[in-house]
């Protein structure tokens, strides 16, 4: 048997950048390009705020699960049962529950809603992109 050997082009400057590069530039990207396509429930049973990034608590807590999804998008499909079961769900129920963040909101589910809650864009420059030099 005749051992073969493959070329691989490696960039080493990403290989030593010991900064983890995300899919998504930042919070506001993953929640209106990932979640909100993957999440989708009973809008009597829950509330959301199309505006989102004005309270601080959801802002925290989608801010970490972005982050738990950036890392455990690197185990596989296990990693994102992982993410499904502990974080996503958890936090989910808690940022939409009746008495969550968004209690205060009138009870505009009684109209009908698109297929997935809708999102309106944050300000510019509210969200630093994971590659910003003050993120390094």
């Amino acid at each position: 048997m005749t051992a073969e050997f493959v070329d691989v082009d490696v960039d080493l400057d990403e290989v030593n950048d010991p900064t983890p590069r995300t899919y998504y530039a930042n919070v506001a990207e993953w929640v209106e390009q990932w979640l909100l396509p993957h999440w989708k429930r009973n809008p009597k049973q829950g509330k959301w705020d199309p505006r989102w990034w004005e309270y601080a608590e959801v802002i925290a807590r989608l801010e970490a699960l972005w982050q738990s999804w950036e890392f455990l998008r690197h185990e596989g499909m296990t990693g994102m049962t992982v993410f499904f079961r502990d974080y996503l769900g958890p936090e989910m129920r808690e940022i939409t529950a009746p008495d969550g963040p968004f209690w205060k909101l009138s009870d505009v589910q009684e109209r009908e809603l698109p297929q997935q809650w809708p999102a309106e864009a944050p300000p510019a420059g509210l969200f630093r992109s994971a590659d910003d030099p003050a993120e390094q």
